[in-house]
C-alpha cells in the first residue's frame, strides 16, 4: 500500500515530470513530504505562487513536458489566477496542484483557514479541466487524467486539487502507465479538398501560428511555403517559429505596409498551427483571402475568419499530407514586388526610429543564432515583437495570451532550467519587475544564471502613450522604482546600469560569458509603441 501523495507522485513521474515548481504550505506539505522521501524530483523553491505559474510555464514552452507548479488553499490557490490565464490563453502544458481543505468539510462554510466554498470553480475558465479527487483512491486516476488532459491534442493548463486529509491516507491504487498523448494521427477529412484549392491558388500566402513552432513544424512549413512559393507571415507569439532570415518569411501579421498589402493581394490564406485570435490578428484590421485552416482541434475556426476548408487534428501530419498532394516542382514566388517593399519599409524604421531599433540590434548581435529572448509587456519588448529577427522556436516568447506583466522573468527562469546550455535573456519594464523582483533570490537559491534587462523609464509607458493618445493628458502612470542597481546586489546578483545601444551590448556579451544572474538596468525612454504607425 502506498499513501495518495506517494501514487501522486509517481503518476508525474510516469508523464516525465523531473522538475516542480512550488511553495509549501500548511495544505500541501503531506506531498512535500513524499517529494523529500522519494527524492526523484527536483523542487524550486519559489518566492509567490504567480512566479512558481509563470516558470511551469516557461518550461513547458519549451515542449520538455508537463511544467508543474504547486500550490496551496484559498489564497495561495488565488495567486496562480492570473498566470494560469495566460499558459491558458497561450496553450501551455501546465499543471496547477493546489491542496483543499479537509475532503469530508469542503461546502460546510464551518469558517476553516483558507476555505472557499468551491475553490475549483475560480478555475474552470481558465483551464482546460479541473479535477477534484475526493478519496485517497481516486488521487491518482485523477492526476493520470489531468496530466493527459494537459498534453494531449491542443495543449492547455489543468487545475489540480487534493484535499489536506487525502496525503498521507493508503491507497489501493497504483499510477498506471501514462497514456499515449499524441492524439489521432490520421488524415484529416477536408485534406484533399484543401489540396486541390491550394493547387489552384496563384497568391498563396501562409500564416503561422505558435502551436505550430511549439510543435517544431517550422521546417514542415517552410518545406511547403518553397513548394508555393508562398509568403509566410507569424502570429506576433510564434517568433522563431520559421526563421526570420529566410527570404520568404515576411514578419508578424498585424505590421501594416508590405506584410498586410500581401496579406490584401493574396487570393488563398493557408492558417497553420494558429487561432486566428481576435486580439492576435483582427483587431489590427487584417482582412485574409479564403481561407483553409489547420489546427489541433476545431475550437478556433470559425470565430473571427470563416474557413472555406477546415483541417482539424495532427498539424504534423496534416502539413504532411499537403506536402504529399501538393506538385514537387517550386512554384516562383508571387510576391517579389512586396519583399522588396518590405525592406524598404525595415530601413525606414530605422530611420525614424533608431534608438528603439539600435536597441533591438544590439540585443540581436549580441545573443547567438540559437539563443532565446523572453519579453515582457514593455515598449522596448513591443519593438521586439514587431522588429526582433528569431530564427529558431522560442527565439522570442512573449505574454501575448493574456498580455500580462511580470511574465517575462519568471519564464525565462523555467526556460533556463529546461534548456540549461541555450543562451537565453530576458527583458522587461521597471512596472513588470516589481511584479516578480522576489524572484532574485530564487535565482540564487538554485544558481540559475542570465541576463535580465529591467528598462527603466520611470513610468507604465504604454499607458502613458495610450492616455496621451485619447485624452491628450498623461494620469497617473509615474513610477517611482527603488535603485535597482542596488536592489539586485541586495539579493547577491551582480547588476550594472547602463544607457545606450553600445552599453546594453556590451553588458549582454559580458553577462552570457560570464553565465551567472546579470541585472541590466537599462535607463532609457521609448516615446511609443510600434502599433500606430507600422
Amino acid at each position: 500500500m502506498s499513501k495518495a501523495s506517494q501514487v501522486l507522485l509517481e503518476t508525474l513521474r510516469g508523464f516525465g515530470v523531473e522538475l516542480v515548481f512550488g511553495i509549501p504550505s500548511v495544505h500541501n506539505i503531506g506531498f512535500y513530504e513524499a517529494m523529500r522521501e522519494a527524492g526523484s524530483v527536483r523542487h524550486v523553491l519559489c518566492r509567490t505562487e504567480a512566479g512558481a505559474v509563470h516558470m511551469a510555464d516557461g518550461y513547458a514552452r519549451t515542449g520538455r513536458g508537463l511544467g508543474v507548479a504547486v500550490a496551496s488553499t484559498g489564497p495561495g490557490a488565488g495567486y496562480t489566477v492570473a498566470p494560469l490565464m495566460e499558459a491558458w490563453a497561450s496553450c501551455s502544458p501546465v499543471l496547477v496542484l493546489n491542496s483543499n481543505i479537509a475532503s469530508g468539510r469542503i461546502g460546510a462554510g464551518e469558517g476553516k483557514l483558507h476555505e472557499i466554498p468551491d475553490q475549483a470553480s475560480i478555475f474552470r475558465s481558465m483551464t482546460k479541466a479541473t479535477f477534484s479527487p475526493r478519496s485517497a483512491d481516486e488521487v491518482g486516476p485523477t492526476a493520470r487524467e489531468a496530466a493527459t488532459t494537459a498534453l494531449t491534442g491542443r495543449p492547455g493548463p489543468v487545475y489540480l486539487e487534493v484535499p489536506v486529509d487525502l496525503w498521507d491516507k493508503e491507497t489501493g491504487e497504483g499510477p498506471g502507465p501514462p497514456p499515449d498523448t499524441a492524439g489521432p494521427a490520421g488524415p484529416s477529412k477536408g485534406l484533399a479538398e484543401a489540396i486541390e484549392r491550394v493547387r489552384k491558388a496563384r497568391r498563396p500566402v501562409i500564416v503561422v501560428g505558435e502551436d505550430a513552432g511549439r510543435a517544431g513544424l517550422g521546417p514542415l512549413v517552410m518545406a511547403l511555403a518553397e513548394r508555393l512559393g508562398a509568403p509566410v507571415v507569424t502570429e506576433t507569439q510564434a517568433g522563431g517559429a520559421v526563421p526570420a532570415d529566410h527570404p520568404l518569411v515576411f514578419g508578424v501579421a498585424p505590421r501594416k505596409g508590405a506584410i498586410r498589402a500581401t496579406l490584401e493581394e493574396a487570393d488563398l490564406a493557408l492558417a497553420l498551427g494558429t487561432r486566428l485570435r481576435e486580439a492576435d490578428i483582427k483587431r489590427h484590421g487584417v482582412h485574409l483571402a479564403p481561407l483553409i485552416h489547420a489546427d489541433w482541434d476545431e475550437t478556433w475556426m470559425g470565430r473571427n475568419y470563416e474557413p472555406l476548408v477546415r483541417l482539424p487534428g495532427n498539424l504534423g501530419t496534416t502539413l504532411a499530407g499537403l506536402l504529399a498532394g501538393l506538385e514537387t516542382a517550386p512554384r516562383p514566388a508571387w510576391a517579389d514586388k512586396q519583399s522588396a517593399l518590405l525592406k524598404r519599409e525595415i530601413e525606414t524604421a530605422r530611420e525614424t526610429h533608431p534608438v528603439e531599433m539600435a536597441y533591438l540590434k544590439a540585443i540581436r548581435e549580441a545573443l547567438p543564432r540559437n539563443g532565446d529572448l523572453i519579453v515582457d509587456n514593455t515598449q522596448l519588448g513591443y519593438w521586439a515583437e514587431y522588429f526582433y529577427p528569431a530564427y529558431e522556436p522560442g527565439g522570442l516568447t512573449a505574454a501575448k495570451g493574456a498580455t500580462i506583466l511580470g511574465f517575462a522573468f519568471p519564464a525565462a527562469m523555467g526556460r533556463r532550467l529546461a534548456l540549461p546550455d541555450r543562451p537565453l535573456a530576458a527583458l522587461i519594464g521597471d512596472g513588470g519587475f516589481l511584479y516578480c523582483a522576489q524572484e532574485l533570490a530564487t535565482c540564487r537559491r538554485h544558481g540559475l544564471g542570465f541576463p535580465l534587462i529591467v528598462v527603466n523609464d520611470q513610468a507604465y509607458g504604454v499607458i502613458g502613450y495610450l492616455q496621451n493618445l485619447f485624452y491628450r493628458q498623461k494620469y497617473e502612470n509615474a513610477l517611482v522604482n527603488p535603485d535597482f542597481v542596488a536592489l539586485a546586489m541586495a539579493f547577491g546578483v551582480s547588476a550594472v546600469r547602463v544607457d545606450s545601444p553600445e552599453g546594453l551590448h556590451e553588458a549582454l556579451v559580458e553577462a552570457l560569458s560570464a553565465q551567472d544572474m546579470r541585472l541590466i538596468e537599462l535607463a532609457a525612454r521609448f516615446e511609443e509603441p510600434p502599433f500606430r504607425r507600422y
